[in-house]
């Protein structure tokens, strides 16, 4: 008799091999006993994989981050995921051991507008043998993020084989490398060709100074919330104090000029002043993300710098 065994319980089944009248030979048979292990063996891990999904999305909803990454260690690699409210499983599947679990997610923000969207988790046995949660499709969007959008321009990231969260996420860590090493040509471009071209200020009331001036966009950028800095000084030149704002909070398009005023409430006895644009790190990310590439950057920068690719 051979015992074929799931889910916890066993069947005996008998056969005779002189039997002449037997339905399978013993090569049917293994083959049959085979497939069923299998499937049976599939099964246990998608019961095994759908509990754990309703684990991780009971946490999800709770907002603890911490168990999260309990439950899905690269769940800490995230800026940003998408919340849930609700989760109900559509589906599961299983191929080499690759667990794949269907979930349609539910969530409605404090302003009352309801998103809803399939993810997929992935699951996997470890060498421990433990079934573990190692990527996940959909969690997290990508496609407005300054990083993601250069990587697809400069072929950082692939998006035929680019798919999951953690392949995004990795493929824009190499976007990030090159991203750097851009953003120096990039601030010198825009320190050279964006300029305040005029501008003056005056002293006021209680110390107080105001004044306004003009910026010239001479570059092909769109240039959004444009910040300056003020220097006052005295007649030693040396600083009393400082001030910023932004120049406009729209974007000033390429070839534009923009007027705009300021005040500072208290400068003291400044007698002379210096005004600077500030070109922080997100305008200069904004631009790489909207510059035209030609889908090779990627791979160059990385033959001629090898080493970085350590780095990831």
């Amino acid at each position: 008799a051979l015992l074929v065994a799931c889910n916890n319980t066993a069947t005996p089944y008998k056969f005779d091999q002189t039997n002449s009248n037997m339905k399978f030979n013993l090569s049917a048979l293994s083959l049959f006993i085979g497939i069923f292990l299998i499937s049976c063996q599939s099964s246990k891990l998608k019961k095994e994989a759908e509990i754990k999904t309703k684990d991780f999305f009971s946490v999800l909803k709770e907002g603890d981050e911490k168990k999260l990454v309990t439950i899905y260690p690269d769940f800490d690699k995230f800026d940003t995921y998408f919340k849930s409210d609700s989760a109900r499983i559509n589906s599961s599947s299983e191929k080499n051991g690759l667990v794949t679990v269907s979930v349609h997610n539910r969530y409605t923000n404090g302003y009352g507008k309801v998103t809803e969207k399939d993810i997929l988790l992935f699951f996997k046995k470890d060498s421990t043998q433990q079934l573990k949660l190692i990527d996940s499709k959909g969690l997290s969007g990508f496609d407005e993020k300054d990083d993601y959008i250069f990587g697809i321009s400069t072929g950082c990231i692939n998006k035929n084989t680019d798919t999951t969260d953690q392949q995004i996420l990795k493929a824009i860590q190499r976007a990030k490398i090159v991203m750097l090493d851009k953003a120096v040509d990039v601030y010198l471009e825009l320190k050279s060709q964006i300029k305040v071209v005029s501008w003056s200020w005056e002293s006021g009331y209680s110390g107080s100074a105001s004044g306004k001036g003009i910026v010239k966009n001479s570059s092909t950028f769109s240039v959004p919330s444009l910040k300056y800095k003020i220097t006052y000084k005295n007649n030693n030149g040396e600083e009393i104090t400082n001030d910023d704002g932004y120049v406009d909070y729209d974007p000033i398009e390429a070839g534009e000029s923009k007027s705009f005023t300021f005040y500072t409430s208290y400068v003291g006895n400044a007698t002379r002043a210096t005004i600077d644009l500030t070109f922080d790190e997100d305008l200069i990310y904004k631009y790489l993300a909207k510059k035209e590439w030609t889908g090779k950057e990627c791979d160059e920068y990385f033959k001629q710098h090898p080493e970085k690719l350590k780095e990831l």
